[in-house]
C-alpha cells in the first residue's frame, strides 16, 4: 500500500516538473496535505535543497486550510517559553496565570522573565477604561451605507445602549468606510455583542473584504498598574536608584530612538503566535505613556495603552499546539476580553523587565 502511494507521488512529481506552471498545477489538488508534500518535493528537486525538517510537522493542513495556512510546504517550529505565574487582578482575568510566548529571541524572554520576578508578591492591575470596535467596509454603492446598517442593528438589539457610533468615509466617492462603535467601561454592550453569534450576523450584512487592513478588530483602552517591592529588587540584585535612573534615561531616549515600543510589541506578538492569534493585531497596539512613582518600600509603575485584539477567537480554527497552550488560561479561557487582560499584564512584565535588566547589568 505504502509502495504504491510512493510510486504515485513520484509519477505525479515527474509530471509536475515537466509542467509549464507546476505550482499552479499543485494548487488544484484537493488534499491540502498532499499538496504541501508535492510543493516541498518540487522545490527540493528544482533548487537542489532539502526541506525535510520543514516537512516534519504534525500539523494537519486539511484542518487549517484557510484558517492558519495558505499553500503550505510544511511548518516552522518556534520555541515556546512559559512565563509565570503572573498574578493578575483584571476585569476578566483574576489569579495566577502561566503565559506562553513563542519566540526566537532569548534576550526578550529573559527580560520578560525578570519582569515577572520583580512583580512577584504583587498583582498586576489592568483597569479597562473604554472599548472600541472598528469595522471597515469597501463599497461604491451609496445605498450600502455601513453606518446606517450598524446603527439600525445596534438600536434594534440594544435600544437602551449608550454606545457611541463614529463614521468615516461616507459619501464623496470614498471606497473604504469605517464604523467605530465606542463604549465606556464596563463595555457591557460590546461584551454582549462579541460574546455570541450576534456580531457575525452584523458582519454578514456589511460589504467586508477579506483583507488584512480591513479586518474588524476590538481595541481596549487600559490603565495598567504594577508594584515592585524594593525587597524583590534586592533579591534580583537591582538597586532602586538605578531602576529609577534607567526609567529617566529611557524616557530621555524616546525623542531619538523609541525602541522600547517595538520590543514590547514583540512580546505581544510572541503571545499571539503561541495562542494562534494573528500577530498583526498585536502590532496595532499603542503604548501611550509610561509613569513611575516612588514610595518608601516600593516603586509603582503605570502604563497607558490601547490594546488591539480580534473581535472573535475561534478555537476550532486553532492548531493542536495553540489549543494546548490556550488551556494555560483556564478557567477564563480564550476570548477577546480575557486576552486583553493577559496582553496588558504582558506589557507590564516586559516594561518592568526592560528597566530591570538595564538597572541590574549597568556598568558602574
Amino acid at each position: 500500500m505504502g509502495t504504491k502511494t510512493s510510486l504515485n507521488i513520484r509519477e505525479f512529481l515527474k509530471k509536475i516538473l515537466n509542467s509549464k506552471k507546476p505550482l499552479q498545477e499543485i494548487d488544484s489538488i484537493e488534499n491540502p496535505n498532499l499538496a504541501a508534500l508535492l510543493r516541498r518535493k518540487y522545490l527540493e528537486e528544482k533548487l537542489g535543497i532539502s526541506l525535510s525538517a520543514t516537512g516534519s510537522s504534525i500539523l494537519d493542513f486539511s484542518e487549517l486550510e484557510g484558517k492558519q495556512s495558505y499553500k503550505p510546504v510544511g511548518a516552522a517550529q518556534i520555541p515556546i517559553t512559559i512565563i509565570g505565574p503572573l498574578s493578575i487582578d483584571g476585569s476578566y482575568v483574576n489569579g495566577n496565570k502561566y503565559i506562553p510566548l513563542a519566540s526566537i529571541y532569548p534576550a526578550l524572554m529573559k527580560t520578560v522573565e525578570l519582569g515577572k520576578d520583580l512583580l512577584e508578591n504583587t498583582r498586576i492591575k489592568p483597569r479597562l477604561l473604554r472599548c472600541w470596535i472598528r469595522i471597515f467596509t469597501a463599497t461604491m454603492k451609496p445605498t450600502r451605507d455601513s453606518c446606517k446598517i450598524v446603527e439600525k442593528f445596534i438600536n434594534n438589539l440594544y435600544p437602551e445602549s449608550r454606545v457611541r457610533l463614529l463614521c468615516y468615509g461616507r459619501g464623496g466617492g470614498h471606497i473604504i468606510h469605517t464604523v467605530i462603535i465606542g463604549e465606556e467601561k464596563p463595555c457591557k454592550t460590546i461584551h454582549s455583542l462579541l460574546g455570541s453569534n450576534i456580531f457575525n450576523e452584523l458582519v454578514e450584512q456589511l460589504p467586508i473584504i477579506d483583507s488584512p487592513i480591513l479586518t474588524p478588530y476590538l481595541a481596549v483602552d487600559y490603565n495598567i498598574r504594577g508594584e515592585i517591592l524594593k525587597s524583590q529588587m534586592d533579591k534580583n540584585n537591582i538597586k532602586p536608584e538605578y531602576f529609577i535612573e534607567t526609567y529617566n534615561a529611557v524616557e530621555d531616549l524616546k525623542p531619538i530612538d523609541n525602541s522600547i515600543n517595538p520590543v514590547i510589541l514583540g512580546s505581544i506578538s510572541s503571545l499571539y503566535t503561541a495562542l494562534g492569534v494573528k500577530p498583526e493585531y498585536g502590532l496595532r497596539t499603542e503604548i501611550r505613556q509610561y509613569m513611575l512613582y516612588t514610595r518608601f518600600r516600593k516603586i509603582l509603575l503605570e502604563i497607558s495603552s490601547r490594546i488591539t485584539i480580534p473581535t472573535i477567537i475561534r478555537t476550532d480554527e486553532l492548531s493542536i499546539m495553540n489549543r494546548e497552550l490556550a488551556k494555560l488560561l483556564e478557567p477564563e479561557g480564550l476570548s477577546p476580553f480575557t486576552l486583553s487582560d493577559i496582553v496588558a499584564s504582558v506589557i507590564m512584565a516586559t516594561y518592568t523587565g526592560i528597566l530591570g535588566i538595564i538597572a541590574r547589568d549597568i556598568e558602574v
